[in-house]
Order: structure tokens, then sequence, then C-alpha cells
């Protein structure tokens, strides 16, 4: 028996750059997916699922103008502690209490700041309760009853000139200034509680 030997393999140039460039594409389509998906997360999408579509398109419109921001809870067994620090007066201080014992509403931390150092005092509203707050350097600890996501609106009370109010907020990845704010302007946002 003659066995021939058989040939040495010898790579082809054009095929292996062709499977390394559809490589690249591959894995340039799933960042982009990915980075997609973190955006729509993040930013409050998926909502409305289940609405009739007039409902769908008015929350749609809302919560297009509205910026996420994820922010710290307190947890139930220092609700009461918590509270009591804050200047809620004490009927408001027992309905929060009383909303976050039924396990309706939680607390979460949004310390906010003037973020470009012209100050200003704003108004944040957060469902039936209001909060006015003169914007420091040093960020002021304010205290929100949210459900598991809520909006609260920042709305400026001193007249901020033409540049405007630049507040910021420290979120639960780190500072984030906010948009600029005009007499007259509401700043929208939505709360996640994380």
């Amino acid at each position: 028996m003659h066995k021939e030997p058989e040939p040495a393999w010898k790579p082809q140039p054009r095929a292996a750059e062709a499977a390394s460039g559809g490589r690249m594409a591959l894995i340039g389509l799933a960042a982009c997916v990915l980075v997609a998906g973190a955006g729509v997360h993040f930013m409050g999408g998926g909502k409305g699922v289940g609405t009739t579509p007039a409902v769908e398109s008015t929350q749609a419109a809302d919560d297009a103008n509205r910026t996420g921001l994820p922010l710290n809870l307190i947890s139930p067994e220092k609700a009461a502690q918590t509270l009591a620090a804050t200047d809620y007066s004490a009927d408001e201080q027992a309905s929060i209490l009383a909303a976050v014992k039924r396990r309706d509403a939680r607390l979460a931390v949004m310390p906010i700041y003037d973020a470009s150092g012209t100050g200003g005092t704003v108004t944040l509203i957060c469902g039936a309760w209001h909060h006015v707050v003169h914007l420091t350097p040093t960020p002021q600890t304010v205290v929100l009853p949210i459900a598991m996501s809520g909006h609260v609106d920042i709305i400026p009370v001193t007249d901020p000139g033409p540049t405007g109010i630049a507040s910021g907020v420290l979120t639960v990845f780190g500072p984030q200034t906010l948009p600029i704010v005009y007499k007259g302007d509401t700043l929208a946002l939505t709360v996640i509680a994380q």
C-alpha cells in the first residue's frame, strides 16, 4: 500500500480577511443593540404597555420630555427617623409614613445642588408634596415619597435672569447636571427608585 502525503495547508489571504470583517461587523451590531437597549431602559422606555392608543399617545408625549433619574432609597425601617429630619409637617409625615408602611410609596433621596454657581430658588413638586429649595454649591438632600417610579417637576421660583438656573442631582451613578430652566419653564423628571 502506497500512501500519498497530504498537501500542506496554506491560508488564503482573502478568506481570512472576510472572516474577520464579518466578525467585526457582528461585534459592532451587538454593541449598538446593547447601547440602544440601555438607553431605552434608563430613559424610561417601554411604558404604556397594555393601554389604549389615546392614553398611550398622551403618556408618550408626557414621558418624551422627561429625564430619567435613578435615586437611592431609604429603607422602610428608617423612614420615620428620616422623615423626622425633614421639613414636612406632622400631618404630612404621618401620611407619608402610612403610605410607606402600606408599600404604596417609597422614600427616595434627591440631593440637589447649584451646578452653575448662579444660585436661585426652585420648587420641587412630587405628587401632592412640594419643597422650596434654595440652591447652593453644596448638595441639599430632599426626601421624596414616590411609587416605583414617579414624576418630579422643578420650577424656578426666583427670576433666573438671562443665564437661567442650572441645577444638578446626585444619582445612583454620580452627579448629573440637569437642563437649564428659565422663568416660566418646568423641568419634568422621572424618578426611578433603586
